[in-house]
C-alpha cells in the first residue's frame, strides 16, 4: 500500500463542474470547446469509455480531471479485465485522476455485481488514493455502512455523492465521513461541503 497521503475532502470544491461525461458520440469529442477557467471532472461509466476519459484530458490538461470507473448500471461489465484496465489508467494518468462513476443503485441492475464492483473500486481508490465520485439511488443505507467500513480502516478516499438526494440527517453521516455533495434535492446543512454538477455530456455546453 502506497504511503501517498489521500487528496484533501476539498479536493471537489475546486471544480467548476464536479460531475459531467462523455459526450453522446465520440464523434462529438473533437468539437467540445471549454472557456478559461473550468475545471470539470470527467466520469466514465463502463471500461469502454476509458479512452476517450483518457484522451480529453489530455487535450485539456488544465481543464478535465479524468474518472474512470464501472458505473452501478454497468456493474456486468466490471471483471479481471476491467480491474487491470482500470489500475493501467489511473498508474499512467499524467496528474490528478479519479475513480468514477460508481455505486449502489436499487432501482436499477444486479444488486450482487453493484456490491462487488462497488466494493473492489474502492479498494482499487484507496491503493491509489484517488478520489471517488459515487452514484446512490435508494442505496444510502448500504453505501454508508460500505463507506463506513473503509473508514474504520483508515482507507476511506474522500468522495462525492453526486446528485445526493437522501436525507439531510443522512447527509451528516457522510460528512463526517469525509464526503461532498452535488446537487442534492434538498438543502443540506452548513457542515456539508456542496459543489456545483452538470450531470451533462461535455457537448451540452
Amino acid at each position: 500500500m502506497t504511503t501517498t497521503p489521500f487528496p484533501p475532502r476539498n479536493f471537489f470544491a475546486a471544480f467548476t463542474d464536479a460531475h459531467a461525461h462523455l459526450p453522446a458520440s465520440a464523434a462529438d469529442d473533437a468539437a467540445v470547446r471549454l472557456p478559461a477557467g473550468t475545471r470539470v471532472l470527467l466520469n466514465a461509466t463502463r471500461p469502454g469509455d476509458f479512452p476517450r476519459v483518457a484522451a480529453l484530458a489530455e487535450k485539456f490538461p488544465d481543464a478535465v480531471v479524468p474518472a474512470f470507473g464501472v458505473h452501478p448500471w454497468f456493474a456486468d461489465e466490471w471483471s479481471a479485465e476491467a480491474e487491470k484496465i482500470l489500475r493501467r489508467r489511473l498508474s499512467d494518468a499524467p496528474g490528478d485522476a479519479a475513480v468514477g462513476e460508481i455505486g449502489l443503485d436499487r432501482c436499477r441492475g444486479n444488486a450482487p455485481a453493484q456490491e462487488k464492483a462497488f466494493r473492489e473500486q474502492l479498494e482499487i481508490a484507496a491503493e491509489f488514493r484517488a478520489p471517488v465520485s459515487i452514484h446512490c439511488v435508494r442505496a444510502f443505507g448500504r453505501t454508508e455502512e460500505t463507506l463506513r467500513a473503509f473508514a474504520e480502516a483508515g482507507t476511506l478516499p474522500p468522495f462525492l455523492l453526486h446528485a445526493y438526494g437522501g436525507s439531510p440527517e443522512q447527509a451528516k453521516i457522510f460528512a463526517r465521513l469525509g464526503g461532498a455533495f452535488s446537487a442534492p434535492r434538498k438543502p443540506l446543512p452548513p457542515e456539508c461541503l456542496v459543489v456545483p454538477e452538470s450531470d451533462a455530456p461535455l457537448s451540452a455546453r
